[in-house]
């Protein structure tokens, strides 16, 4: 595996790479992808290369959602070619289930086996070309794109086996039909994770793939399927650029929709391990691509699933608790104000009871830079505050733990608040669970909330008598019976 990790690590970004000359160019060549950039706006190419006026496909497309009919095989193969062009509303033809079965039986029935194959060939373009991962695509048009591809097989099959004259780039198809099934990257996974991309990039030429088909992101995700069955230890070591590559970080751009496929399946394999010790750069693709598991609860559930379409709750749980793990320690650590860091160390072992927290940020945090105010400030995004008009300049960590608030203070000194989420005026309640970047909140009146307990960090005389001790007699109870 040293072979892989090697080659991730230093030449990933040159996978589907290396610039060429000749007419099928290479993916990752930037400057190649610059040169037929129109094309592939317009994503529709005769096999030659030549380019298909869109215009002329969008009335071919158009003149067959009006009527059904066309009126010449050119126009025919025009519809094939624009049959899974997007509208404003994410729909395309081949989301209309009769239009669809129209076109379709117009394809296979159409006079002479060669106007077949080419309208095959116009369909297979259509295929390459469908925007498979687009954020605004309607249930209709992905149940359409797969109608497609069943029919693709199907009549892969029967032009196989015709023993009619095929044109070369049929030969290619039969070496790589895979490219027509649910997972059709999926073969050429183990090789792109060893560095060798030559198989996949003889059926992208072969083929004419288009420079931005979703086959190039299918091959994305086939890696991460096929890095996620490696041992723990070979795990770990392409974890790192293979995170580049879901992200979009290595010169392949990935749509939102397949990032976050992507890192899901990342941070499922990861909570596999034996121990799953923090990764921080899976904790920070996750929250930028999925987002916080505490506040997007709904996201992670939707996107991050198990084989049986369940949430995947293990890998949620992991990515909850190294937040809030780090949060805390990085909140401290932005005062420098706890010597030992026996505060931080007292709070997160609170980690599985703390249902969210907030850390509200004075003039003087807003302001402050280095390592560790960055770090907080990414990873805290949606549960910043911002204090509304108040003297108050420190910050301060809140935490919600059952049916209490916690609010400890970054200078040193200040005492625990616990005060009870029930007695907090409605009004701050709703902004401290609102979802949004920025939130401005009111610490003076929260701060005038009766205490349910103050506590200060102070020890005492004897060496049984921590602090961490008096504070464990009064909070346990709270939080584990629930009990005032």
């Amino acid at each position: 595996m040293s072979g892989a990790a090697q080659y991730l690590a230093s030449h990933l970004d040159q996978v589907l790479g290396a610039e060429r000359h000749d007419v099928a160019e290479h993916w990752g060549d930037t400057l190649a992808m610059a040169r037929s950039l129109d094309q592939v706006r317009r994503q529709h190419e005769r096999a030659s290369g030549r380019s298909v006026a869109a215009d002329k496909i969008a009335l071919a497309v158009a003149a067959f959602r009006a009527s059904g009919r066309v009126a010449n095989f050119v126009e025919l193969k025009h519809v094939c070619l624009g049959a899974g062009t997007l509208d404003a509303a994410g729909l395309c033809l081949l989301a209309d289930d009769a239009l669809r079965t129209q076109l379709l039986a117009l394809a296979e029935t159409v006079p002479t086996a060669r106007r077949q194959v080419k309208c095959f060939q116009s369909l297979l373009r259509c295929y390459w070309a469908f925007p498979r991962h687009d954020e605004d695509l309607a249930p209709a048009a992905i149940k359409g794109f797969a109608a497609l591809r069943a029919w693709l097989q199907r009549r892969y099959a029967e032009l196989r086996d015709t023993p009619a004259r095929k044109p070369t780039w049929f030969a290619t198809l039969t070496h790589n039909a895979n490219l027509l099934s649910p997972q059709p990257c999926d073969r050429y996974a183990p090789a792109l994770l060893q560095g060798d991309a030559a198989e996949l990039q003889l059926a992208v030429d072969g083929l004419s793939i288009p420079g931005d088909s979703w086959v190039k992101e299918e091959a994305v995700l086939a890696q991460l399927r096929e890095a996620a069955r490696l041992d723990d230890a070979d795990w770990l070591q392409v974890l790192p650029p293979l995170l580049d590559l879901a992200t979009g970080k290595a010169g392949i751009a990935v749509p939102p929709a397949l990032a976050r496929r992507c890192i899901g399946l990342a941070v499922q394999r990861h909570a596999r391990c034996a121990t799953p010790s923090v990764h921080a750069g899976l904790l920070d693709a996750a929250l930028e691509v999925i987002g916080n598991p505490w506040l997007r609860r709904a996201a992670w559930d939707a996107h991050v699933l198990e084989a049986d379409q369940r949430p995947a709750e293990h890998a949620r749980a992991m990515i909850n608790s190294w937040l809030k793990q780090g949060l805390i320690a990085d909140f401290f650590a932005l005062h420098g104000s706890d010597p030992g860091g026996r505060r931080g160390a007292y709070w997160q072992k609170f980690d599985p009871f703390i249902q969210a927290l907030w850390i509200g940020l004075g003039p003087a945090g807003v302001a402050t830079g280095g390592a560790a105010a960055e770090s907080l400030r990414r990873r805290a995004k949606g549960c910043l505050l911002l204090y509304d008009e108040t003297m108050e300049r420190d910050n301060v960590l809140i935490l919600r733990i059952g049916a209490y608030l916690a609010l400890e203070f970054g200078a040193a000194g200040r005492p625990l608040h616990l005060l009870r989420w029930q007695d907090l005026e409605p009004l701050l309640a709703k902004r401290l669970s609102a979802d949004r970047g920025k939130k401005y909140f009111d610490l003076a009146g929260l701060l005038l909330t009766r205490d349910a307990l103050c506590l200060e960090h102070r020890d005492g005389t004897t060496a049984d008598t921590k602090w961490e001790q008096r504070f464990d007699a009064r909070i346990r109870p709270l939080v584990w019976q629930g009990t005032a």
